[in-house]
């Protein structure tokens, strides 16, 4: 047994085989994953890492796992699986969470396949899983949607977007994602297709959940400054690649990273230490070295254009980038990003009262009903040299 003291839930107690499990290598790397990404940027107290929001999660799930063992919904192994699953959710990040990630979605690699990867292809953690006969198929069957305890790890309303709302916040000193975690887990359940359940006496608690959501997105995970700078890790990267780590986008490349432990060793530190080798690499191109020294020195893209809405309304992204390159800025000094985020699906929320389930379209004393289902984003970054004659062409 072991305890943590997390700065958010307080002492977390770890068993014998969560401990074996926190102390590989592997997981051990999660402590050098930032949980925001390049936050930080902006939000100089946003260090917090993967590693923390795990412990969190577990904390969370165990949680909520007893809730449903005192009622009798679900027995000690289940509830031993459940805190399983939200420890080694977060196994398979990239380095800096979700600023690389694209580069490998376009290979069909997500951090999702990598955590699979990792539960079954790891050694280590096989060797422990079989020293207490924990099943890795009935975890993956939870990552899967093949099991009823699927909805608590991943979901609209899960264990995983609960820790990590109120622990941005803490971090980024944005007081938006504060949650009544107590009410929102004694009155929260989840039915067929990841639909969640609230008790009607709840509903204020589930309401100040979607609007911290929102209000998160919009002001931490999608703020203008720290999208830019993932925006441009993510162009340096890929264009560093081929000089620092050919191959690193084969998937053969990542399944002997992990059946040889080398993933262990990917992490934020790996990259920023690439950024560091090819400043000073011969036959890296001098247009890599301006981009690398831009972002070390916090000389980011700048938005030169911005439509933010609720509605899907026509996009102008396309045009005003032909506009931009047609007046003489390259190409490749601008960055288009477009994405519709999903903030709630109200068609999966029902509401509990008195012994009966009603559609949220049933219940109007609901904020539910007037949250934006999608918040849509559309900018133009520019590099900052261009970022001034880019407005006056768009203005």
């Amino acid at each position: 047994m072991k305890k943590i003291f997390d700065e958010i839930h307080g002492y977390i107690t770890l068993n014998d085989i969560e401990t074996k499990l926190v102390d590989t290598p592997i997981f051990q790397r999660l402590r050098r994953v930032k949980q925001t990404s390049l936050a930080y940027i902006v939000y100089p107290g946003a260090m917090h890492t993967r590693f923390s929001h795990s412990i969190g999660a577990l904390h969370l799930a165990n949680r909520l796992g007893l809730r449903l063992y005192n009622e009798g919904v679900i027995n000690q192994e289940e509830i031993q699986y459940l805190r399983l699953a939200a420890l080694l959710n977060d196994l398979g990040q990239f380095p800096f969470s979700h600023s690389i990630e694209p580069l490998f979605l376009s290979k069909n690699i997500s951090n999702k396949y990598l955590r699979d990867l990792i539960i079954t292809k790891s050694q280590e953690i096989n060797e422990i899983f079989e020293e207490y006969s924990i099943s890795s198929k009935k975890i993956l069957d939870i990552y899967h949607g093949q099991s009823f305890l699927s909805a608590i790890i991943d979901s609209d309303v899960d264990v995983d977007r609960m820790d990590y709302l109120i622990r941005d916040s803490k971090h980024t000193g944005v007081q938006l994602g504060n949650l009544d975690l107590d009410r929102l887990i004694d009155t929260i359940n989840y039915g067929e297709n990841k639909t969640i359940i609230i008790l009607d006496k709840g509903l204020t608690s589930l309401e100040n959940f979607y609007i911290s959501r929102l209000h998160m997105y919009q002001s931490v995970y999608y703020h203008k400054t720290i999208l830019g700078y993932e925006i441009q890790l993510r162009n340096i990267f890929s264009q560093l690649s081929e000089f620092c780590c050919p191959g690193i986008f084969d998937e053969s490349f990542l399944k002997d990273s992990v059946t040889t432990n080398y993933f262990a060793y990917w992490d934020d530190e790996w990259l920023f230490s690439k950024l560091y080798e090819s400043l000073f690499d011969p036959s890296v191109p001098d247009s890599i070295k301006v981009k690398i020294k831009n972002f070390l020195d916090r000389n980011g893209p700048k938005v030169v254009y911005e439509e933010i809405s609720f509605q899907n309304i026509e996009s102008r992204i396309e045009e005003n980038v032909l506009k931009l390159t047609r007046y003489g800025i390259p190409e490749t000094a601008i960055y288009p990003f477009e994405e519709a985020i999903k903030i709630i699906d109200k068609s999966k929320i029902k509401i509990k009262t008195k012994n009966k389930e009603k559609d949220l379209k049933e219940y109007s004393s609901t904020l539910l009903n007037v949250i934006p289902s999608v918040i849509y984003i559309r900018r133009i970054y520019v590099e900052g040299m261009y970022s001034k004659k880019a407005r006056d062409l768009l203005s």
